[in-house]
């Protein structure tokens, strides 16, 4: 069929939608850095954007370099389960954000565990790292790369019409 999407390596399919959510996840940043930084702008609109324009060219790297490993564990998983994948593609595509949600929150509290904490401390930073800013940033650019997955590997239908026959 052409012009299906679904032809495409699984391995190449994460790694453009990885690259699409972290450019979410980046405008979601910068937009709401110019939103908080209107009070102190500069007054010039094309200065604006020439900072606005600098600052994505300087996070979009940072960004892929800080999501590059759950990118990278996300294609891996991608070609072990590519049959499941391929077969249940909205639970996977429903499933992939808070598998990135729970490894991120898993991450955080092995950076702020300590051997003096009780049992009880733990829920306290669970819920501390579920609602850290990053925290839900990582998620928001998941759940973007999970809709521009689903969006690219859905298989569309041909309709009958000029050139195609019925």
């Amino acid at each position: 069929m052409i012009g299906n999407s679904a032809s495409w390596p699984i391995s190449a399919r994460i790694f453009v939608c990885g690259f699409i959510g972290v450019v979410a996840a980046v405008f979601l940043v910068l937009g709401h850095w110019v939103v908080a930084g209107r009070a102190k702008s500069t007054g010039s609109l094309a200065l604006d954007a020439l900072q606005v324009f600098a600052a994505t060219v300087i996070f979009v790297p940072l960004g892929f370099l800080v999501a590059g490993p759950f990118i990278l564990i996300a294609i891996g998983c991608g070609v072990v389960c590519k049959r499941s994948i391929e077969r249940h593609l909205m639970p996977w595509s429903l499933a992939a954000p808070v598998i990135v949600g729970s490894l991120v929150c898993v991450m955080k509290l092995g950076t702020w565990w300590r051997d003096d904490f009780a049992l009880h401390h733990l829920l306290a930073l669970l819920a501390a790292a579920m609602r850290a800013s990053d925290t839900l940033l990582m998620v928001f650019g998941a759940s973007v790369a999970s809709v521009a997955f689903y969006v690219l590997s859905v298989k569309r239908r041909e309709r009958p019409g000029i050139g195609t026959p019925a």
